[in-house]
């Protein structure tokens, strides 16, 4: 296994994006989707990835040879935004709950594209949190704690996470067009400095770890309020807490864990007392613990 910290070798050849693919090869009570995606597989290199743009449950579409993976909005932004949102949407937008979800919704949602799609699909598809077809994250989650929350749980997904460029920026957009807003390259001044530190961070552990690249993911704890999954591949094995507010805390038995302790990799330290791990109670907050055997 290669050093942590390491460049990992590339994966593919190079990523190929089809618009509207939820559309393509439809036409009332004809389907050919899965014709026109295993087509386009054959004309592309074998080590290339083929995503669908999909804003709908993609799970059929990419079983059986259809889209490599697909611009994860069922399985990322509607489950993340409707737990986190501050903003109310319009009742049709991307399906999202008109009341924030619980906790335990959104696991349900997450799960639901990913028990539903070969593994493979769930590492070639894309975990977003906006668009140049949707109002920007910052308008939708304007408080950066919580945002960052958000940046969290999709910068340690399975998949590849995609960034709308500037969102790392804190850009603002109340709907897609809107959005569409010019990169303020020659305005630094405007740019959210606190934000773009997070990202950075978040991206750099993203990039040190074949954990979070390609490991599979399991939940330790579920509530109304705070998520706590892990991410292992391997000897490494990362412990991570999503929460949108305070809750009560999170106690995982060690013996279950499989761990003797945890060293803090992002975000607050987490406590051994006993045979437990006590995780933080505070919140918006979101933290990553690498697990010691």
């Amino acid at each position: 296994m290669r050093g942590r910290g390491q460049r990992r070798e590339r994966l593919v050849a190079a990523e190929q994006r089809v618009d509207v693919a939820n559309m393509t090869g439809r036409y009332r009570d004809d389907d050919f989707n899965h014709e026109v995606a295993a087509a386009v597989r054959r004309s592309i290199p074998r080590d290339a990835v083929l995503v669908a743009e999909h804003m709908h449950d993609a799970r059929r579409d990419v079983r059986g040879g259809g889209w490599h993976g697909v611009m994860n909005y069922f399985g990322c932004l509607r489950p993340v935004w409707s737990w986190l949102r501050e903003i109310t949407l319009p009742e049709e937008f991307y399906e999202i709950s008109t009341q924030p979800l619980a906790g335990e919704d959104a696991v349900a949602g997450m799960k639901r594209f990913r028990a539903g799609v070969p593994w493979p699909a769930v590492l070639h598809s894309w975990p977003l949190l906006g668009s140049h077809d949707s109002p920007r994250l910052a308008t939708v989650i304007p408080t950066l704690e919580r945002r960052v929350v958000a940046i969290g749980l999709q910068l340690t997904m399975p998949g590849v996470p995609m960034l709308f460029a500037g969102d790392e920026l804190g850009l603002e957009g109340q709907w897609g067009e809107d959005g569409r807003r010019t990169m303020p390259w020659d305005r630094p001044e405007t740019w959210d400095r606190r934000l773009l530190d997070e990202y950075k961070r978040l991206i750099a552990l993203r990039r040190s770890s074949d954990a979070l690249a390609r490991g599979g993911i399991r939940y330790a704890a579920v509530g109304p309020d705070a998520i706590a999954y892990l991410r292992e591949f391997d000897d490494e094995r990362l412990l991570c807490l999503a929460a949108r507010g305070g809750h009560g805390p999170v106690r995982l038995r060690l013996a279950d864990l499989a761990a003797s302790g945890a060293e803090t990799v992002y975000g607050g330290e987490a406590e051994c007392e006993g045979d437990e791990l006590v995780l933080p109670d505070d919140g918006p907050a979101f933290h990553i613990w690498r697990l010691e055997a």
